[in-house]
């Protein structure tokens, strides 16, 4: 007797999910890195440094991964859908709210928390989902639900560029909040979670605790893995704009720069993640971390427009590829049952790296003047991120 589609270890039903997954990302992310084209806009209104801008974006950053830690767990004993609406709401409100902010803390508590509950209630949720569909083709199904996130990134921040002169900051959110009131929805009703009684998913999920999933092997290596590796990674968002404009570029050619980002973070998801259902996703991901590693040497020697370029495709393209495999990696380690639950706790690693690393570069620049610490210490950690992922990869295979 043959099996259906649903029992099958990787539905067809799945790759809806992913599609709706795919939107909801674009729209999340693409819309919270669009920061970076408002960040002259932001510091000449509030008179404020780069380190006080770049708090306003590391705020939302860290609770729309530290918040995964709750809402994985919910979304693995609650419904996928309920998780991501609130989330959208809370998106859309925090923009309109921010967008009529009058000072730096209103632009804090409006910006970080709408923004970061709206991603932190769905984006974990949502991967999560992508998982509990695939099995063969689990590394390729999340790089193409991530790959949102490139195509996001290539879009949002380029039209947020070129609306500014002409609406402002203020009525750029109120485009954003727009766009993920009408977009959002529809992307919604694609995603829930494979039946828990379909044959390679058979058993429903028992609530795990962060003390039980800290305990599994493998899984403090992981998190150290993703702190190291995450580090660096919102810098580039929050700060080659004015990096670029030091450099007497204008802000066209600093979202431009942006854009190529999400052109590499596209290829990422979309190829190169894939690529870890054939080599080992843990291997590819040594070598992609290692890649990103490099990519800072590359922009720590840039003086023009040429080197910023090649620098934000490569590093997109090998972040891109991280990013997407991040969730096969913790599915192969640990499984899928709790999935949610895992990615979760794992991404409050990123969270941590998120409020520090483009708080910390903002900061460094205000009293040095250059970028060149947080650009030699993001190649630096994002190297040792790369040589623990082999760790993991020999622990694993005992």
């Amino acid at each position: 007797m043959l099996q259906s589609n649903e029992d099958a270890l990787d539905s067809r039903h799945g790759w809806r999910v992913v599609g709706g997954a795919h939107a909801i990302t674009a729209i999340t992310f693409g819309s919270a890195y669009a920061f970076s084209a408002l960040f002259p806009g932001l510091s000449a209104e509030f008179n404020a440094s780069r380190g006080e801008i770049a708090l306003v974006f590391s705020i939302a950053a860290f609770l729309f991964y530290a918040l995964g830690a709750i809402a994985g767990p919910l979304a693995d004993r609650w419904s996928t859908r309920r998780l991501v609406a609130a989330g959208l709401i809370a998106m859309a409100a925090g923009y309109v709210v921010a967008s009529q902010a009058t000072s730096l803390l209103g632009l804090y508590i409006a910006y970080g928390v709408g923004v970061g509950l709206g991603i932190g209630l769905s984006y974990v949720p949502v991967i999560g989902a992508v998982q509990s569909w695939f099995q063969t083709k689990r590394a390729k199904a999340s790089g193409i639900a991530t790959a949102g996130l490139g195509l996001g990134t290539l879009l949002l921040p380029f039209a947020v560029a070129k609306l500014i002169p002409v609406i402002g900051w203020r009525g750029s959110f109120l485009m954003l909040a727009a766009v993920i009131a009408v977009i959002g929805p529809p992307a919604m009703m694609l995603v829930r979670r494979r039946p828990a009684n379909s044959r390679a998913n058979a058993l429903p999920p028992t609530l795990l605790s962060p003390l039980t999933a800290w305990s599994k092997p493998g899984f403090p290596l992981f998190y150290l893995v993703i702190v190291l590796g995450s580090f660096c990674i919102f810098i580039p968002y929050v700060h080659i704009v004015p990096a670029a404009h030091d450099l007497g570029l204008s802000l066209d050619s600093g979202t431009a720069l942006i854009a190529l980002i999400g052109v590499g973070n596209v290829f990422g998801r979309f190829v190169l993640a894939g690529f870890g259902d054939r080599i080992g996703s843990v291997r590819l991901l040594a070598l992609l971390t290692a890649v990103v590693a490099g990519s800072f040497i590359l922009w720590a020697f840039a003086a023009n427009f040429v080197m910023l370029a090649i620098f934000a495709v490569i590093f997109g393209a090998a972040y891109g590829g991280c990013v997407g495999l991040y969730p096969a990696v913790a599915a192969e380690l640990f499984g899928t049952p709790n999935i949610g639950a895992l990615l979760g706790y794992l991404y409050t690693g990123v969270g941590i790296a998120a409020l520090l690393g483009p708080t910390l570069a903002g900061f460094v620049f205000d009293r040095t003047g250059t970028y060149l610490g947080p650009i030699t210490a993001s190649a630096i950690a994002a190297a040792i991120a790369a040589i623990f992922t082999l760790k993991l990869h020999r622990a694993e295979g005992k």
